[in-house]
């Protein structure tokens, strides 16, 4: 039977328990490291990818709409030339033929105060726009009538039948009334290579739809540029949906695209809201770098198991040891030893883990002591006057009081109390009041003596306790302090507060009718009262059974 009992307890050793379980701990680890960590690295991707994705929006609105501004600014400052606006019509045409060679315009069109073309610089059809009414055109009127530059949504060209976008500004005549319009067209064309050629470092794509679908730009970036897209298209209503609900900052979505594939997408509203930026990547291709972190990490975690199931077959057995002397140290801890210290010397042959661990529990004991002093101090000291509080007082009092009664020796109470408090409150401020309670704390604290206990016992009443004191050298003290606060008034900037104290001390004699330190206070107190109705300033003393002598 004691042979089996001896079995029975080396089995349930710190060594034996771990070569027990490490199984299972290793599996637990695996999971509480390969759960997490998936999670966390799916978040990280889907928050990566709406930061690339919005980096990317904000990177390609910014650049369409300094595009947009510097098209319309051309268009404005043609409008104001001065042959422009003078109607020198053979000198402006050949200045719009020049201008056109060197920008993005397809077409530039002078157009007059009737809404009349009056010419234009297309070329390459067999009729112009020379003598079209353009007058019910929203940016005609815009112009006409509120003298305003105009970026049009999608427009269909009377000319080529092509799908546009134009730039208008008015032209205004030397009274700066309304003369005419110039505007500048622009094809689909030259916004998809605009938006193709400013494609950088992302691996989705972009595009531009205005307000009611019709797209802007190709939908699919990788297909080479035709120099004209024929047709206006339409996306999906669903994803113009989408895309209109989350023009502001969102989370990313997940929908099948025009061509039937899952993608993540954002968009973004430029233009003054007129038109939207849609940005998106495929499923499969933002997932792959996490999928093969994921395939990493599994194929990490099988190794290292397989590893550590050999490593600690051999570590457990110089384990207990060092455990045994941290949990020994933990258990001095509990019990208020804060000064117990590991050897750090006695584990040196062991992991370098441990001697950090070690380290570590030395570090921690050392701070719990010094936390365990600092709130130990915090708890018996005013925070205004840095002195020692009511409750340190009465904890240090009876303990002071009772030694010199014990002794036979004398035993002083000094209480003093800041003569119209109140009203220096009341006139200057409470925090004027606290700085006041300060400057008298400090000379209070450089007139006493080391083994007086000095405290604010509440408001502004101070509370000197000084042993083996008697009556007369407790006089002097006050006396001192009284004086010491009517020559040094408080300084405000230029500005004095004379400050005056009221002060009663009382003595504990053996033959007399003090009994207690609570007696000693209280007699103190009564002795104070009485200097404050006495004319405050002045020191009283208590002397006998009920009796106050005045000093």
């Amino acid at each position: 039977m004691k042979i089996v009992d001896k079995v029975l307890v080396q089995k349930n050793t710190i060594k034996h328990q771990l070569r027990r379980g490490h199984i299972m701990i290793i599996l637990i680890i695996s999971l509480c490291i390969f759960i997490p960590t998936v999670f966390i690295e799916y978040r990280q991707m889907i928050n990566h990818q709406k930061e690339e994705m919005t980096n990317y929006l904000d990177a390609q609105s910014y650049f369409f709409e300094s595009w947009l501004m510097e098209r319309s600014k051309a268009i404005y400052t043609i409008a104001n030339v001065d042959f422009v606006q003078g109607y020198q019509f053979e000198q402006t045409q050949t200045f719009f033929q020049d201008f056109k060679k060197h920008s993005v315009f397809t077409d530039l069109v002078f157009v007059n105060k009737e809404g009349k073309v009056q010419f234009d610089t297309v070329t390459a059809y067999h009729q112009n726009g020379v003598g079209m009414d353009v007058s019910n055109r929203d940016y005609f009127q815009a112009a006409k009538n509120m003298n305003e530059q105009t970026i049009t949504d999608v427009l269909i060209s009377r000319v080529t039948n092509e799908p546009i976008i134009a730039f208008a500004s008015p032209i205004l005549d030397a009274q700066q009334q309304f003369n005419g319009v110039i505007f500048g067209t622009v094809n689909f064309a030259t916004i998809d290579k605009l938006l193709n050629e400013s494609r950088v470092g992302f691996q989705g794509h972009a595009y531009i739809v205005n307000h009611d679908g019709t797209l802007l730009t190709d939908l699919d970036a990788k297909k080479e540029h035709v120099d004209t897209l024929l047709f206006a298209q339409n996306i999906d209503d669903r994803i113009l949906t989408i895309a209109q609900a989350n023009a502001l900052p969102s989370p990313l979505n997940t929908y099948k695209d025009a061509q039937g594939q899952w993608v993540l997408a954002k968009s973004k509203a430029i233009n003054q809201g007129k038109w939207y930026m849609i940005s998106e990547v495929h499923l499969l291709e933002a997932y792959t770098p996490l999928i093969k972190r994921f395939g990493l990490l599994a194929i990490c975690i099988l190794v290292g198991t397989f590893l550590t199931i050999q490593i600690m077959v051999l570590l457990t057995r110089r384990m207990e040891e060092p455990i045994q002397q941290l949990l020994q140290g933990v258990a001095k801890v509990q019990q208020g030893n804060y000064d117990y210290q590991i050897n750090e010397i006695q584990l040196a042959r062991y992991a370098k883990e441990f001697q950090e661990l070690c380290l570590s529990f030395n570090d921690m004991s050392t701070k719990v002591k010094e936390d365990t002093i600092l709130l130990k101090e915090l708890s018996v000291t005013c925070q205004l006057t840095k002195l020692y509080n009511r409750r340190y007082l009465i904890e240090q009092g009876e303990h002071v009081f009772q030694n010199c009664k014990n002794e036979k020796n004398h035993c002083s109470c000094i209480a003093i109390d800041i003569d119209f408090f109140k009203n220096i409150n009341d006139t200057y401020g409470h925090l004027i009041g606290d700085e006041v309670l300060k400057h008298v704390a400090s000379i209070i604290k450089e007139s006493v003596r080391r083994k007086d206990i000095t405290t604010r016992y509440g408001g502004e009443e101070f509370v000197i306790l000084s042993p083996t004191t008697s009556v007369e050298s407790a006089v002097k003290i006050a006396e001192r302090i009284r004086r010491n606060i009517e020559e040094f008034p408080f300084q405000m900037g230029e500005q004095f507060i004379h400050l005056t104290v009221s002060v009663g001390i009382a003595e504990f004699a053996n033959d007399n009718d003090i009994l207690n330190f609570y007696d000693l206070i209280d007699k103190a107190d009564q002795a104070l009262y009485v200097a404050k109705d006495s004319g405050r300033n002045r020191l009283k003393i208590y002397d006998g059974v009920n009796n106050v002598a005045i000093n």
